[in-house]
């Protein structure tokens, strides 16, 4: 009896190991199978370029640089945003490979505040600018108390002030960004609304004037009263992470969006109110 239930106890003991085996094949077979899909899905997602834009003008010229982009091994998708905070966000997080959408100052300012690990790369064009009343008709017409619109951002906001003083309406300090509180002097008693700049278009019926970025909507019923003259400081770039600058995505994107062909559409698609600066 006892050999036999030794004997027993050999067989249970056989099953269970077999038992185990099997577990462990199976779940080693799970593994390589989820390793063989993520290895496919890493694969495919490295020949996809991801870069965020605002609409226009970044996204519309992004849209008809595709072809080119898949000329080169590429498919380019575009991440479309209606704020200037989040491409930054986007970028820094790694969920886009670039940005097209900002100038410098105000990328330095960002980096500066977030510590974004964020670089420039080419500057591409300039959207110049251009005060846009809702009720008035002229720079002279702007009397103590009207409201003007400019943007939230500190360089920003810093560019349109320095606007304003070019046409002798306040005078800043020195300073390479400066603010509504370095307003030393303003004759006619304007006060300032600071919005985000996505904002600003819809909310000229509530100010006097508002300074638009060509990169939003342009109120079709106004000409501007003002237009900000061009200057590459205030260029649209590519931005990207600094580990990324000799990857070849980006090496892609600078390519193309340097080309001829981009220059061309560029002219021909916005006749001057985009300006070229490479």
């Amino acid at each position: 009896m006892k050999s036999l239930s030794l004997y027993s106890s050999f067989f249970v003991l056989r099953g269970r190991i077999y038992e185990i085996k099997k577990i462990l094949s199976l779940a080693l077979s799970a593994l390589l199978c989820v390793s063989v899909v993520g290895c496919s899905s890493q694969s495919k997602d490295d020949k996809v370029i991801k870069v965020g834009a605002t609409l226009v003008p970044g996204g519309e010229l992004l849209e008809e640089l595709k072809p080119m982009i898949e000329e080169k091994g590429y498919d380019l998708e575009i991440v479309t945003f209606e704020d200037y905070i989040l491409p930054n966000e986007a970028l820094h997080n790694g969920e886009i490979d670039a940005n097209l959408f900002q100038h410098k100052p105000y990328l330095d300012e960002a980096v500066k505040n977030k510590g974004y690990e964020i670089m420039a790369g080419s500057k591409l064009y300039v959207c110049p600018g251009v005060l846009y009343p809702k009720k008035i008709d002229s720079i002279e017409e702007l009397k103590k108390g009207d409201k003007i619109a400019i943007s939230d951002n500190a360089a920003s906001a810093s560019k349109s002030l320095r606007y304003l003083e070019s046409l002798g309406l306040i005078t800043l300090e020195e300073g390479d960004i400066v603010g509504v509180n370095n307003i030393i002097k303003n004759e006619k008693g304007l006060e300032f609304v600071q919005l985000d700049v996505a904002q600003i278009p819809p909310a000229l019926d509530d100010v006097t004037a508002g300074f638009v970025d060509t990169t939003y909507a342009i109120p079709a019923d106004k000409d501007g009263i003002y237009k900000a003259p061009v200057n590459d400081e205030y260029a649209n770039l590519l931005a990207y992470r600094i580990d990324d600058k000799d990857n070849e995505k980006i090496k892609i994107l600078e390519e193309v969006l340097t080309s001829d062909k981009c220059r061309e559409l560029i002219e021909k698609k916005y006749e001057g109110i985009v300006v070229l600066v490479f």
